[in-house]
């Protein structure tokens, strides 16, 4: 007889082969926090439909907690006769609290239940990597800056073409990426929909609440077709597609960064610490990172293959096919971060060669399309200028010298409307500038749009915002980026600071943003568990804080409460290190405005020391 738990019309017991070829736990367990975040929602929904006791609820809550801290923990066995994820969960489940475990499955199914895992995490990482790009945006418009004035030879066909600033040239990336991150922000919306209460394909008889759970889970939309529901992966495409689509770019990137770096352009120095030496050849530098952005590309492309090839004859609605969708995406997901992270790293340390490029900028007639440009606004049809200046360089070629070097004489040979002020024409700086249509290189317009960017990248909303489907305005589906708590935790007269993992870095009160949907109370018991390790119980709050620079992420509005804790502090989360400090001992280094939240604190609370 079968022992799995799904096995009670099976008389015989799965072959091993069978379980070898059929296990999905072997990857899908990184999807353990979902799947148990899902799981506690749901146990929660059918205590409040009355469908399980409360009481039953939270034992099956406590217990899934339980479980997530022993993953956490390296302390879970997983094991591919439960083949994946949801059933190795629930059989620790019903091992811990007995048979109430069981009931947790009630009203759903694990077809409904990994899209929701998939979609949770999907969210989750989609916000990452917006966030990811907007720091890369960051740091590509700061290089621009940097680099204004610098001019480089633009290229078509691998010819030299005509000269740009390159900061014009690096701000190209900016625009690319910029729609990479909308992109992402766009699919966020067919994310974020509830597929949880559509059970195997057809709903359920159960009573549930499926708004309930939508509002517990902060999902922005509920499924509407329950057969869809299970056999949809179209979110997934779409994701790996932007993925896909965000590597192009960044493989584009890399290869003009192996070939400008080369000893033929030689225009870039390229930082040490992202390039490899060779272990044959002492004087090789070789540029490795961007040779491995350009090389992981393919396998982006390979899972968005995959996954719609896999989708393309499945008929409705799940089938067991469907779990081979799962690897592409962690394989996508991971490689698409490892990808941003080299570029933010790599961007900032790339050193343009000057004397090599204003040595290219006099190769290859650059200024030849000027010359043409300058026959044309002195009445020469432009068909017939760009004729006449093929003539002149042509002959310039059969007189091995660049047309700058032409006489004045040489040069009227070919154009009586050519006169002296020919020569400002052909240098490339002046060339450059006088590139001023919108969206061209010159200097004024670059500068203008570094401008712009600059305003963008203020007033830009995070990754956890997106528009509202209904009316468009911007809302946010995760992590509220503006309200915040922060939790005065005082322990013998001391008060627990943590010193943060994340910019801006320093010590600060524990705290963090609100999740949607979530009041101040709950996040702040939540942030304090999560960043100290301490079950805290609220005794009051102090006030609400609010500056327009107090955070350099974004002007957050600080809802602060004060607490008393049990437990060992362990720090954890956001938090590098946790430690207590006296009233008059406070560290130098405290980040926004939290040494002016404490001196209000113990004024209100400790006047009388």
């Amino acid at each position: 007889m079968s022992d799995k738990l799904w096995g009670g019309r099976f008389s015989k017991s799965t072959d091993s082969l069978m379980e070898r070829f059929s296990e999905s736990i072997s990857y899908d367990k990184r999807l353990y926090k979902y799947d148990i975040e899902g799981s506690i929602a749901h146990a929660k929904m059918l205590a409040k439909q009355g469908i399980i006791s409360d009481d039953e609820a939270k034992t099956i809550a406590d217990a899934l907690k339980e479980i997530e801290r022993l993953i956490d923990e390296g302390k879970f066995e997983f094991s591919i006769k439960d083949e994946d994820i949801h059933m190795n969960i629930e059989r620790k489940l019903i091992e811990i609290v007995g048979s109430v475990g069981g009931k947790l499955h009630t009203a759903r199914s694990r077809n409904d239940q990994i899209a929701l895992d998939i979609r949770l995490m999907l969210r989750d990482v989609s916000i990452h990597i917006i966030d990811r790009l907007n720091v890369l945006l960051k740091e590509i418009a700061q290089l621009a800056k940097d680099n204004i004035d610098i001019v480089m030879p633009g290229f078509t066909h691998m010819q030299h073409a005509q000269p740009v600033l390159f900061s014009h040239y690096i701000l190209a990336y900016y625009e690319k990426f910029k729609r990479d991150r909308d992109r992402f922000r766009d699919t966020l919306k067919r994310i974020d929909v509830l597929p949880l209460g559509s059970g195997a394909l057809a709903g359920t008889s159960f009573p549930i609440d499926r708004r309930f759970v939508a509002e517990e889970l902060r999902f922005s939309k509920i499924s509407r077709n329950s057969m869809d529901s299970v056999s949809d992966r179209d979110f997934a495409i779409e994701f790996l597609s932007d993925i896909a689509i965000c590597a192009m770019h960044a493989s584009r990137f890399a290869e003009e960064m192996v070939i400008f770096s080369s000893s033929e352009f030689d225009f870039f120095d390229l930082p040490d610490e992202f390039c490899t030496g060779s272990s044959i050849m002492p004087q090789k530098k070789n540029p490795d990172a961007m040779e491995l952005v350009r090389g992981k590309t393919a396998r982006t492309y390979g899972n968005l293959v995959q996954l719609m090839v896999l989708m393309k004859s499945l008929p409705l609605t799940y089938n067991r096919d469907m779990q081979e969708d799962k690897e592409s995406v962690f394989d996508s997901v991971d490689t698409i971060i490892d990808v941003l992270d080299i570029l933010i790293k790599f961007i900032p340390n790339i050193k343009p060669k000057t004397k090599n490029l204003e040595k290219a900028l006099e190769e290859g007639f650059i200024t030849a399309t000027d010359l043409a440009d300058y026959l044309a606004k002195k009445g020469m049809p432009f068909r017939d200028a760009h004729k006449v200046v093929g003539n002149i360089v042509a002959y310039a070629e059969e007189k091995n010298k660049k047309l700058d070097e032409l006489s004045l004489d040489e040069l009227k040979k070919f154009s009586d409307f050519i006169e002296s002020d020919i020569f400002e024409i052909l240098s490339y700086k002046n060339a450059v500038n006088s590139r001023k249509s919108y969206g061209g290189t010159a200097k004024e317009n670059v500068l203008s749009v570094l401008s712009e960017i600059e305003k963008e990248l203020k007033n830009d909303r995070t990754g956890s915002e997106i528009e509202c489907p209904r009316c468009s305005y911007p809302v946010k589906i995760y992590k509220n980026p503006i309200p915040t708590v922060d939790i005065i935790i005082e322990i013998d007269k001391k008060v627990l600071l943590i010193r943060r993992k994340n910019e801006p870095f320093g010590w600060a009160i524990p705290g963090g943003f609100i999740d949607f949907g979530e009041s101040a109370e709950d996040a702040a018991i939540r942030e304090a568990k999560e960043e100290t390790g301490l079950d805290i119980t609220i005794e009051g709050l102090l006030g609400v804080y609010s500056k327009p620079n107090r955070d350099p992420r974004t002007h957050t509005i600080s809802t602060v409460f004060y607490a008393k804790a049990l437990g060992d502090i362990k720090a954890g989360d956001d938090a590098l290190e946790a430690k207590l400090f006296g009233r008059n001992e406070l560290p130098n280094d405290i980040v926004f405005d939290h040494r002016d939240i404490l001196k209000d604190y113990f004024e209100k609370t400790h006047s009388n020391e």
